[in-house]
């Protein structure tokens, strides 16, 4: 359903973004403010070529039609690289060290919704905000957990005294701090998604519902875990990283396990 000059402006922006950001994160040259720009530039141009590929799509599901499950998915990463990005007109220098994984992940799905056939998925119109707020959700947790990795990286160089690759990679506290705040952004979201998708249940008690449902509930409890214990006992490193990712494969089960969303 994707409009393919769209898609493949953004495939080749992101391409780009991906190329240009490497040589960047590791100082090869000094010249990094001129490339930063153009990276921001091309950065948003792929962000915005990925949304207008969706222009068709956006028609077709107002209009009630199905979707492919690579194209839900296509759509979870557009939301992933939008959150990514906006925040670094802001100089926002933790998410340009996660920015090469967040854009692979946009181009991979884009090549798979354009080039491999998928499982149909049948979307409710009257559920669309629901089905947004939910990629949100995800999108604002998966940024998390690539975080969590960030920290992990970090954190193994600090203890090996090794050097790090780039002198302008951020502290491990500033990436700490701004994990907790995006964590904790998501477990919000959740919160929300989980009260909004109690009243779906109860009007539509499928098995899929169910499904969906409770391994929502068990990522919920798992980033709520990790939070109190962050706030009472002060909880980093390894046990952190597990619970976010244990979170994340639970929230992704939920969502890809369920087929995103009942039939």
């Amino acid at each position: 359903m994707t409009t393919p000059p769209y898609a493949i402006f953004a495939m080749l922006f992101y391409s780009f973004n991906i190329l240009l950001i490497m040589p960047m994160l590791l100082k090869i040259d000094g010249q990094t403010q001129p490339k930063r720009t153009l990276f921001l530039c091309t950065a948003f141009l792929a962000v915005i070529c990925h949304y207008l590929s969706f222009t068709e799509l956006f028609t077709h599901l107002t209009l009630g039609a199905d979707i492919t499950l690579l194209e839900v998915s296509s759509l979870m990463s557009f939301f992933i690289a939008l959150l990514s990005t906006v925040p670094m007109l802001w100089n926002v220098r933790t998410l340009a060290f996660i920015s090469p994984i967040v854009y692979a992940f946009a181009l991979i799905n884009l090549l798979m919704t354009e080039f491999i056939p998928s499982q149909i998925v049948h979307l409710q119109v009257n559920l669309l905000l629901h089905i947004l707020i939910s990629m949100l959700t995800y999108a604002v947790c998966f940024i998390a957990m690539l975080y969590s990795i960030q920290i992990a990286w970090l954190d193994r160089h600090l203890k090996r005294k090794k050097a790090l690759p780039s002198p302008d990679l951020p502290p491990l506290m500033l990436v700490e701090r701004h994990f907790f705040r995006v964590m904790l952004s998501g477990e919000i979201l959740l919160t929300i998604i989980l009260f909004t998708g109690t009243y779906h249940l109860l009007h539509a008690l499928q098995l899929s519902n169910i499904h969906k449902a409770l391994f929502s509930l068990f990522a919920w409890i798992a980033f709520g875990i990790l939070l109190v214990g962050h706030w009472k006992w002060h909880w980093r490193g390894k046990r952190m990283i597990i619970f976010t990712i244990s979170g994340m494969i639970l929230l992704t089960i939920a969502y890809f396990g369920s087929k995103f969303f009942p039939t």
